[in-house]
């Protein structure tokens, strides 16, 4: 999904960070407002090297070039006083120089609706998202998440939820599945939105119409938001590190024994402007997946450079 796997834990801590922020602002709003509009849009290419689909347990062992494409646009408004609606599409796309049997199209919705009361604040996301992989429908993905969150001043910010997943697969039935989420986020403000740390956390509790694939997992994800000026223009740099691990409850038959998997991530990204809507992007990240299925066991190292324009 940028890993589809990612994306079916919660959307990506990434897409939590937007919304602490924006439930920052959340708590502090005053009276209604019209809608407000953000557009973005990045076009680059990365290096793999190791293609691979997480959630088929296949990869290549081998590395390729491609050309990656996101667009988001999303709309924002205070119909009333302390309540707040979001709603949103994303498109990404990655193009292979030789693995294009893994080209990869998501197509991504959302919609949230929160409401402050003073205490805390009450919402509900919702997620409908499909994946194609070399031109041929893959997944279709579904997500309803409520949650409460509670802003502490100006340093650190609390969201805890629930989020409820529905999978399926086109063509490989015994992978659709459903999951239970639990989830606990903390954001410390060191500078307010100019430097911060998110710490969170998952349980999941996944259920597939095979039992060899049902699984319970624990998750923990560390990031790093630094806002800096240099050259005239304010610079954003983000780290993170994230570890997971899998224990699935019946035995796999092709290795005689259930599977564990331990996932470990590391990234890191710097976004440069240029002008006032224009900025490059470089990134690295890190994979490293270990787990008895042989298939599942493997390293990646995947670069980028994007240009990309915003409004």
């Amino acid at each position: 999904m940028f890993n589809l796997n990612r994306l079916a834990c919660g959307v990506g801590a990434g897409a939590l960070a937007m919304f602490a922020v924006g439930a920052q602002a959340q708590e502090t709003a005053a009276p209604s407002s019209g809608p407000t509009f953000r557009l973005e849009g990045k076009a680059g290419a990365e290096y793999n090297s190791n293609v691979a689909v997480q959630d088929l347990d296949t990869n290549t062992g081998q590395g390729d070039w491609a050309a990656t494409f996101n667009v988001l646009a999303e709309v924002n408004a205070t119909p009333v006083d302390k309540l707040t609606l979001r709603a949103g599409y994303e498109f990404s796309q990655t193009l292979h120089d030789e693995f294009d049997a893994f080209d990869l199209a998501l197509h991504r919705g959302y919609g949230e609706a929160a409401y402050d009361f003073g205490v805390v604040t009450v919402g509900v996301l919702g997620n409908p998202a499909q994946a194609n992989l070399d031109g041929d429908e893959y997944l279709t993905f579904t997500q309803v998440s409520p949650y409460i969150s509670k802003q502490f001043g100006e340093t650190l910010f609390l969201r805890g939820s629930y989020a409820a997943t529905d999978k399926s697969f086109a063509g490989r039935p015994e992978r659709d599945a459903t999951s239970d989420t639990l989830a606990a986020d903390a954001y410390f403000f060191l500078d307010g939105t100019k430097r911060y740390i998110a710490v969170s956390g998952k349980a999941i509790e996944e259920d597939a119409n095979t039992d060899e694939l049902d699984f319970k997992a624990g998750s923990a994800r560390v990031r790093l938001v630094q806002r800096f000026d240099a050259l005239d223009r304010e610079m954003t740099f983000r780290a993170g590190v994230e570890y997971e691990q899998r224990d699935y409850d019946a035995p796999t038959p092709s290795i005689g024994a259930p599977r564990v998997d331990k996932r470990a991530g590391v990234d890191v990204s710097l976004e440069a402007p240029i002008t006032d809507n224009v900025f490059i992007e470089g990134s690295y990240r890190f994979g490293g997946y270990q787990s008895n299925l042989a298939s599942a066991d493997y390293d990646e190292h995947v670069t980028s450079l994007k240009l990309g324009v915003k409004y």
